[in-house]
């Protein structure tokens, strides 16, 4: 079982994207209301920041910045060295072939709801950009492509281009900043975004190229992936656990906790360290259980608060109104 609730990401991107909008002018106050962050939860150092969270952050840049070309201009900015333990590997490689595997291969490491996939033909080879969850920012994704561009740029040393840029979203009202960016063809409403480059550049070799150095970078970014995927795998595990407790009624903290053959202080601070609280991951389970249940029609929809869990109609018509903004019924009808 999956939910969007869980996703997580580098905090310091989270971090850079606050700064830069406290530089754009935009009152501090004013920011923490309208995203819901506050600037303390942004200071610990190798903290995971939730995704949702960080895209309401991108919704209150639109609402409060002029500067519309803010996730281009942060990519453009981008430097592989200053963007830890994932940019210092890509610029460590042997060649840029090798440098593009380790970015799909440590994309995790940077935001978990993502996926990258590399397509290589004859001529040309593609990275592609899927989002899980359908969490995602216009801003967000152009942050992503404008840094990749450059970090391949700086990794080359040359002047070179994109072949072609292809976008999923529609066409914003004002395209010069695509064309100040991206010296290429760039396409929207596309079924996949994706960045294409000519195969002239993919055996670039790296001139400061250091097997030392290399090997324990490569080390460590393998040690924080692997630490992540046990995370991913018990928040998984959590999921679950509740989902199959919760018209048992024994799914308190203590009970998932015990379930998990750990003290309830353990369970909360592996919760933290993904960025969520038990309520949080809760809340997301009945969610996606309450939207398959309506979805299918095999339940009676007077039984589904007590599938969930709820001790009555009123208490799951609240949570429900809450998720989506209406009534389960209207939901029902609508779809």
């Amino acid at each position: 079982m999956s939910g969007t609730n869980h996703y997580c990401m580098a905090i310091e991107t989270t971090r850079e994207l606050f700064s830069r909008l406290l530089d754009c002018g935009v009152d501090a106050d004013v920011l923490v209301a309208k995203s819901g962050i506050a600037l303390d939860q942004l200071k610990p150092a190798e903290k995971r920041f939730p995704v949702a969270k960080h895209l309401s952050l991108w919704q209150a840049a639109e609402d409060l910045s002029d500067h519309s070309a803010l996730g281009l201009s942060m990519g453009a900015a981008s430097r592989p060295n200053n963007r830890g333990i994932v940019g210092l590997v890509f610029a460590a490689s042997r060649d840029l072939e090798t440098a593009v595997g380790n970015k799909i291969r440590y994309s995790k490491i940077l935001a978990d709801h993502i996926s990258l996939e590399l397509v290589k033909s004859q001529n040309e080879f593609s990275i592609s950009y899927s989002i899980l969850g359908g969490l995602f920012h216009r801003y967000e994704i152009e942050r992503v492509f404008a840094g990749f561009f450059n970090w391949v740029r700086i990794f080359v040393g040359q002047n070179i281009a994109p072949t072609r840029l292809l976008l999923q979203y529609s066409e914003p009202d004002n395209t010069d900043a695509y064309a100040q960016h991206f010296p290429c063809p760039v396409l929207f409403d596309q079924a996949q975004n994706t960045i294409t480059f000519s195969n002239d550049i993919w055996h670039c070799q790296n001139p400061q190229y250091n097997d030392y150095l290399y090997s324990i970078l490569q080390s460590r970014a393998e040690e924080i992936l692997g630490r992540l995927n046990t995370q991913a795998d018990f928040i998984s595990s959590v999921h679950n656990t509740i989902a199959s407790r919760l018209c048992t009624g024994n799914f308190k903290a203590r009970d998932i906790a015990d379930a998990h053959h750990i003290s309830i202080r353990t369970f909360h601070r592996r919760l933290k360290e993904q960025g969520v609280t038990y309520q949080s991951v809760l809340d997301d389970v009945r969610k996606e259980l309450a939207l398959s249940y309506l979805q299918n029609g095999q339940c009676n929809q007077d039984t589904i608060p007590y599938l969930l869990g709820y001790s009555d109609q009123t208490a799951f018509q609240r949570a429900f109104k809450r998720w989506l903004g209406t009534s389960p019924k209207r939901y029902t009808i609508a779809s």
